[in-house]
């Protein structure tokens, strides 16, 4: 049990506090992300050139945020040095902070509710299946036409076979054998059968055209009317159709379950995507602020140091392995997310442990540039460079075997492999470089 209480205060202790802290800055940049979507789009306008609007929203976001932090974090320090400040000075930092503080919860009101209305609506997806109801409504307007037009030739048809019957036995009539009043009389009755079949080969000819364009008529009327109310129903923004998926549904069954209701109203929509966006918001906040005023406290109160020196130098260096894994992963998925591609979560374990196993072995190795009596600026920055680009190596090295043990697809050489090695390459040399720079000067 005293082993556990050590590693409970000589490790997590300090890892969790190290990652609630972290934990603040990232609420700050999601909220500055935030407030730079919403400054980007208020700020765009036809009627100002002169200023580039991302100039104006990026200007607006760091004055907010560094202001925001630093004054959370003077406020946490100022218990500690009331008396060097003024009551008046206290009073103005407190109400200061206030300000930005307001300022990025509306923001995120605003974004939020600019994200949730129209969740789920695409124009070019709306535009495709608009495309898709005219082709769908011509091709059933052209196959009925087919339809009567066939039809009206299968009614047809037998008065043109008895206008032909009657033709040909006009033309095909001879005198021989009958007497010329009988021949005369045929031929009188043969003309009058062709005159007749003729008559009414083209009133029913009229007769089924009619018919048809009638039928063609109120069928395309139809289909039309139909077309258009389904393109309707499509571009009808009022409805709930284009709301989020997952608050629509939670919200209709609340309607259904709870209120015996059909659907939700879209007041009802509103208020929740501000409730939503207001508690998000507030823990945003309260999140930057209690780790800005943790960070003023006198942190090393919440960890026991009366473990052995060999022990706590042991936990020392596991807390740096997880720092600096986490600096790390921080800038490999940075790398993935600017190179637009997607990172599985398989590769973001097994980047953690690589790094942390990189850092781990490398420890071990002598530190060439502490070693040597006298510094050399050139041989310093050498000896640098080759420890960052040997942890960037081992990193990529220690990605491969992992993958090839947990028989993964990192095999391959990726963009996320390539990025394993390049997180891990920047990460020392972000630690490192500026150290060595550092000693170097203070020698001088």
């Amino acid at each position: 049990m005293q082993f556990i209480g050590l590693i409970l205060n000589q490790v997590l202790i300090p890892v969790a506090t190290v990652f609630f802290i972290l934990s603040g800055l990232v609420a700050a940049i999601t909220s500055a992300g935030i407030e730079y979507s919403v400054f980007n789009s208020l700020f765009t306008s036809t009627n100002q050139t002169r200023i580039p609007t991302w100039l104006i929203a990026s200007s607006f976001v760091v004055v907010l945020e560094y202001s925001k932090i630093y004054l959370h974090y003077l406020n946490g320090r100022i218990p500690y040095l009331s008396d060097t400040f003024s009551k008046q000075f206290i009073k103005q930092a407190k109400a200061l902070a206030i300000i930005p503080t307001l300022i990025s919860i509306i923001c995120s009101i605003c974004f939020t509710i600019s994200t949730l209305d129209l969740a789920a609506y695409d124009q070019e997806v709306i535009d495709a299946k608009i495309s898709q109801y005219n082709s769908s409504c011509q091709e059933d307007i052209a196959k009925k036409q087919q339809e009567l037009s066939d039809s009206k030739t299968v009614r047809l048809e037998p008065y043109k076979l008895a206008k032909e019957t009657a033709v040909e036995n006009l033309n095909n009539f001879t005198s021989s054998n009958l007497s010329s009043k009988t021949a005369t009389r045929k031929l009188q009755l043969l003309q009058e059968s062709v005159t007749l079949t003729a008559t009414e080969f083209t009133e029913k000819e009229q007769e089924f055209e009619n018919d048809y364009q009638q039928q063609l008529s109120d069928f395309k009327n139809a289909r039309e009317t139909a077309r258009d109310e389904a393109i309707a129903a499509l571009t009808n923004v009022s409805s709930n159709q284009y709301d989020n998926p997952i608050l629509a549904h939670t919200l209709t069954v609340f309607a259904q379950t709870i209120f015996a209701r059909h659907t939700y109203s879209r007041s009802c929509y509103l208020i929740i995507s501000i409730c939503i966006s207001l508690v998000l918001s507030l823990f945003l906040e309260a999140d930057i602020r209690l780790s800005q005023t943790f960070l003023a406290q006198p942190i090393h109160r919440l960890v026991q140091t009366s473990a052995p020196e060999k022990l706590r130098n042991w936990c020392n260096q596991c807390i740096l392995s997880f720092i600096k894994a986490a600096c790390a992963i921080i800038i490999y998925l940075f790398l993935m997310m600017v190179s637009h591609n997607d990172v599985p979560h398989t590769t973001v374990i097994l980047g953690v442990i690589s790094y942390m196993l990189t850092s781990l072995l490398l420890n071990r190795l002598p530190d060439l540039t502490s070693n040597r009596a006298e510094h050399n600026i050139y041989l310093d920055l050498y000896y640098t460079t080759r420890d960052c680009v040997l942890q960037g190596v081992v990193s990529f090295f220690f990605y491969l075997l992992l993958g090839f043990l947990f028989q993964e697809t990192s095999l391959d050489i990726s963009p996320a492999t390539i990025g394993i090695g390049l997180g891990s390459f920047l990460a020392a040399t972000l630690n490192k470089l500026p150290r060595t720079l550092i000693e170097l000067q203070c020698a001088d």
